[in-house]
């Protein structure tokens, strides 16, 4: 029923004529800001989104029932200090990757950071209708009520680097757990036993459990690894960092004043991995000789430190085309069933790590 929703509909939900119906998706300016909102609110409830708009879908030629994306919003989320996105070295080869197959696919893309909208729905769902898309690349760590309300536009959803258990939504991520369990077993392999982590940003409770769904899935493979290794998980050595340089520094700051022992430190991305080797050197530890250092993402500019650091690589271009695939599939069958799609990963040894042997 919802390819008959009409403009009727949205007026009938709204409690307003068919008029002003119009006149708010043909942004006129004699319609108040009240009455604005409640008209595009009551056009995603009844899915008018997505599933009418004429400018949102062209033939592809195989039939009534396949339309392809003329439009892709690629959203981008990110409620901690993180670096603009064009600027990250993680996120801008993300980009490249969906750059690219949106060339190949002819699709148009249309960028918009919404961390600000997100503090008003209403707002979020207006700037959505604006933007005139027909499907959303949601990039970034979204809380469940913020894709819960892109959900309800019914326009075609794919989230990138994250991930909602109990929500239905296709996604793609890096294999994080692997990736994090064959950096240990490979920390363990070289002779540690005490392996430090210093992951992101955790929640309350009787364990550390890290906010962001990729950081925790590496936290998991973490103390996994340590597990099928008959190591004991030692909470004293595992510490949040906020995931840039000066939040590594700081936590590695923390873990050399607890005066614990370790010989080797995983950290839940290269930046962490940046800030931690620099706590290191101004407590004279060196590295590898003192402690080895491993990272995650393998970002441009760690194979130049000093030492280089070995890191788990994610082909984050893959990430990106993978997305905008995956997001042009869905738009042809709305409700198949969702796919949680994992890119490969591959650990990069470098010079940061040294064999240890135990005392």
């Amino acid at each position: 029923m919802a390819n008959s929703v009409t403009v009727k509909d949205v007026a009938r939900e709204a409690r307003v004529s068919i008029g002003t119906v119009s006149r708010v998706f043909n942004n006129h300016k004699n319609v108040t800001e009240e009455v604005r909102l409640r008209v595009l609110k009551a056009a995603s409830h009844v899915g008018y989104f997505g599933r009418n708009g004429q400018n949102m879908y062209s033939s592809n030629g195989k039939g009534a029932g396949n339309r392809a994306l003329k439009e892709i919003g690629f959203l981008y989320y990110f409620n901690v200090g993180i670096t603009t996105l064009a600027m990250n070295p993680f996120w801008s080869h993300i980009f490249q990757g969906v750059e690219s197959e949106a060339r190949k696919s002819n699709v148009k893309l249309t960028y918009r950071a919404i961390s600000e909208l997100c503090q008003t729905p209403e707002r979020l769902l207006s700037a959505i209708y604006e933007m005139k898309v027909g499907g959303i690349l949601l990039l970034g760590d979204a809380e469940p009520a913020i894709i819960r309300l892109l959900q309800s536009t019914k326009l075609p959803l794919v989230l990138l680097n994250n991930y909602i258990p109990g929500i239905s939504v296709d996604a793609v991520l890096a294999n994080n757990f692997e990736g994090a369990r064959v950096a240990v077993d490979y920390l363990i392999s070289e002779g540690h036993q005490h392996i430090a982590f210093i992951g992101g940003p955790t929640l309350e409770g009787p364990r550390p459990i890290n906010t962001f769904y990729s950081i925790e899935r590496r936290a998991t493979g973490y103390r996994t690894s340590l597990l099928d290794a008959g190591l004991l998980i030692n909470y004293a050595l595992y510490e949040a960092g906020n995931l840039d340089i000066d939040g590594g520094y700081e936590a590695c700051k923390r873990l050399i004043e607890r005066n614990v022992q370790f010989s080797a430190i995983f950290c839940a991305n290269d930046a962490t991995a940046i800030g931690a080797m620099k706590a290191l050197r101004e407590k004279g530890y060196r590295i590898p000789e003192d402690v080895s250092v491993v990272g995650f993402d393998d970002i441009d500019m760690v194979e130049h430190l000093t030492p280089a650091l070995t890191t788990v690589r994610i082909n984050k271009e893959a990430m990106g085309y993978t997305a905008v695939k995956q997001l042009l599939w869905r738009s042809t069958d709305i409700d198949a069933a969702c796919v949680v799609s994992l890119i490969e990963v591959e650990l990069i040894k470098r010079n940061s790590v040294l064999s240890h042997v135990p005392e």
